[in-house]
């Protein structure tokens, strides 16, 4: 698992190299711009004749040079612009900058009233690197800068940012007034957050971390997950299993209309490797599931809530894990009865849908639940649980998931691009896999099933976590396109998702 960083996160590694390891400052800054060449020469071995350099005064200008001094080192001649101030360049920024202009090359300036220098530098360029701000920036581009990533951004020639493309906020992705749009970023040491959530991921391009010549960071509260996370949380079956032995979920889902929720639930789980599932739905939905569903089974529930709790606590009796939710409804009954199973459940359970409606802000509550929770909010149902609106959830989903989670003392998977899974000690994990086509009604019903399906055999972070990596593989392995894509599509696509995974290197 990569880990992800924050931008204090990204201070403290640097800052703990030179104090407690001993690595001198600028030395660090010699293998990031190093290792940044060596990618983008790499990647863009035919468009190293006209790389235009465009840096900022701070440190990550210094990476900026750094990569221009590897260029000259190569037999190229970069254009090199400052855009800003030159007195404010300072440390090991400075130094490098010095180094370069010793080698005899020219570096422009931009300022507030003129950017002819930069116009200059990027008419005809090959390549643009983009050395203006790392990690550091916390404020919207105004002036100067905000005009610089504007040129860039028009200019015909691909983009290289070092660290993260200028202008993005490496906590949460978010858009600070304008931001580089790259086709290849560049990061030091460890993955910043910001490159894993949206805008910002939109804008990174391809993301490649290079060594900065000092151990990476070690108990990072977040993480990238990959393949191989889900090869070791997922291992082959025994050659042994049976059906008994593979799981029994239960879901509890699905009124009269509605009842597609539930089926694709029970498809999520008997595909993801689940035993035996059973339908259990409001009165009025048996008979509409048993004309659809072969190899699931399927029970009801009586009308009056009460009855109804008590009815879905003698199916659990026997079971592995429980879905409440999908297509429950929301009607007063309906609210009852989520609220009531929500606590009351001793099996593992996933909260989806109607359930979190229900749940409604008092996720106290479930600090008293019976067993492990898992919460599948998307940001609608997320800013209904937190009492705000949807733009603020998205503006900084690691804070948003996290809340929940503290807030309810379950994992949180907070739906979307850039999934977040969330647990109460601070403990969070990011899926970047994924493909737009997977916005269509029904596929995080699959999510539900899936999720259920490993949590008799995980944690509930771990099932969450691995739960969501595999659907969201497999929906890219199911699409055809970028849209499209029907939610039992994703479902089938599961078990090609598994030998995708463990295919891989």
């Amino acid at each position: 698992m990569q880990p992800l960083l924050t931008r204090e996160a990204a201070r403290a590694l640097d800052a703990d190299a030179t104090s407690r390891l001993g690595v001198p400052s600028i030395e660090l800054m010699e293998h990031a711009g190093r290792g940044a060449f060596a990618v983008l020469a790499a990647r863009f071995a035919e468009r190293l004749a006209h790389v235009a350099v465009v840096a900022g005064a701070g440190q990550n200008g210094g990476d900026g040079w750094v990569v221009a001094r590897c260029l000259v080192q190569a037999g190229r001649v970069p254009r090199c612009v400052l855009v800003g101030e030159r007195q404010k360049v300072r440390g090991d920024a400075a130094t490098n900058l010095a180094a370069l202009e010793q080698l005899g090359v020219v570096v422009a300036q931009a300022h507030e009233h003129d950017l002819s220098a930069l116009d200059e530098a990027l008419a005809g360029a090959s390549l643009v690197v983009d050395a203006l701000f790392g990690t550091g920036l916390d404020r919207p581009l105004g002036g100067v800068f905000l005009q610089a990533v504007a040129r860039i951004n028009q200019s015909a020639a691909p983009v290289v940012a070092l660290d993260l493309p200028s202008g993005i906020d490496a906590d949460t992705g978010a858009v600070l007034g304008a931001a580089v749009r790259a086709q290849l970023t560049v990061t030091f040491a460890a993955h910043k957050r910001g490159l894993h959530q949206h805008p910002g991921a939109a804008l990174r391009g391809e993301v490649v971390c290079v060594g900065i010549g000092v151990p990476g960071p070690a108990g990072a509260a977040a993480g990238l997950l990959e393949n191989a996370d889900l090869r070791v949380l997922v291992p082959r079956r025994a050659l042994d299993v049976h059906k008994g032995s593979a799981g029994h979920v239960l879901v509890i889902a699905g009124a009269p209309g509605r009842t597609g929720a539930a089926l694709l639930c029970g498809l999520g789980a008997l595909r993801t490797g689940a035993g035996l599932v059973t339908l259990c739905g409001r009165p009025g939905a048996r008979a509409a599931l048993d004309a659809k569903v072969v190899e699931l089974m399927t029970d009801e529930l009586p009308g009056p809530a009460s009855a109804a709790a008590a009815r879905a606590q003698e199916l659990a009796r026997g079971k592995d894990s429980v879905v409440v939710g999908p297509g429950l409804g929301t009607d007063p009954e309906g609210v009852q009865l989520s609220q009531q199973l929500a606590v009351e459940l001793t099996l593992p359970a996933v909260l989806d849908a109607d359930a979190l409606t229900a749940l409604g802000t008092d996720l106290g509550r479930l600090q008293a639940a019976a067993g492990p929770r898992v919460l599948t909010p998307h940001p609608g149902e997320a800013a209904r649980m937190l009492g705000c609106t949807s733009a603020q959830v998205q503006a900084d989903r690691y804070v948003a998931a996290l809340r929940l989670s503290q807030l309810s003392g379950a994992v949180v998977v907070l739906k979307g691009a850039g999934t977040i899974i969330a647990q109460p000690d601070g403990a969070l994990r990011v899926c970047s896999r994924g493909t737009p086509a997977m916005a269509v009604a029904g596929t995080g019903d699959v999510l539900s099933g899936v999720i259920a399906a490993l949590l008799p055999q995980l944690s509930a972070f771990d099932a969450a976590s691995a739960g969501v990596y595999l659907h969201a593989l497999a929906g890219e392995l199911a699409a055809r396109s970028d849209r499209g894509l029907l939610a039992h599509e994703l479902a089938d696509a599961l078990p090609l998702a598994f030998e995708r995974v463990r295919s891989s290197d």
